[in-house]
């Protein structure tokens, strides 16, 4: 499992005082990018080897001002082509559950424009993370 700790933004707020719900979508995404981090090496952007092809976020509780946060995230399924990132964004100090959201990648060749199996060097990391 990858943890991945957020700084909140002023401009990731709502009037209402609290996270936008279209933020956590960004905070996936660094999740996702710290994957990347951790087991790819990306020269450049068509060095990422997947597109992101669905999101499913579940709002459990707001997260504030002064919340301290991070993501944890890991692969919950492997296909032949795609796979599946779960995530919870919890708060550091309390544990407190604020969002579940899962999202598919499929391993696709930006070069080639074209979606590929996952190649067993791939397949392994993802292996790594799996729970």
């Amino acid at each position: 499992m990858i943890r991945t700790e957020i700084q909140i933004r002023f401009n990731d707020m709502d009037p209402m005082r609290r996270v936008n719900n279209a933020s956590y979508s960004a905070y996936l995404e660094l999740a996702r990018l710290d994957f990347c981090n951790r087991y790819l090496s990306v020269a450049t952007l068509e060095d990422i080897p997947f597109v992101l092809a669905r999101v499913e976020i579940d709002l459990v509780s707001s997260v504030l001002p002064g919340d301290s946060i991070y993501v944890n995230t890991w692969v919950s399924q492997i296909g032949n082509s795609s796979w599946e990132f779960s995530y919870e964004i919890k708060n550091q100090i309390t544990d407190v559950l604020y969002v579940k959201a899962k999202t598919v990648q499929v391993y696709f060749d930006y070069r080639e424009k074209k979606k590929l199996p996952i190649p067993k060097e791939f397949r392994t990391s993802l292996e790594k993370e799996m729970l």
